[in-house]
């Protein structure tokens, strides 16, 4: 047992994780490392908690889900609150 965290992140070191978790998981060791190795990569440019998010901008959905033709742009909220739902519907 290695002990704490992997890679800089909340991720259990594999040689942590028991026979029994990995068939509970239906992951491969391999397919495990590579996931928190992304994962881990992707964080470091990730912005840190009460830091200003990156700005972005997205299509504008009408209630049914239709795209309205106008966008959105973080940047031009600047000095209001925003709330911002994600989700998935796969």
């Amino acid at each position: 047992m290695v002990g704490g965290t992997w890679l800089g992140t909340s991720y259990l070191h594999p040689d942590d994780i028991s026979e029994s978790r990995w068939a509970r998981l239906m992951m491969t060791r391999q397919a495990y490392e590579t996931m928190v190795r992304e994962r881990a990569a992707r964080d470091v440019s990730a912005p840190e908690v009460g830091e200003p998010a990156p700005d972005f901008s997205a299509h504008r959905l009408s209630p049914v889900g239709a795209r309205t033709g106008e966008r959105f742009v973080l940047s031009q909220t600047r000095g209001r609150p925003v709330g911002l739902v994600f989700g998935s519907y796969t």
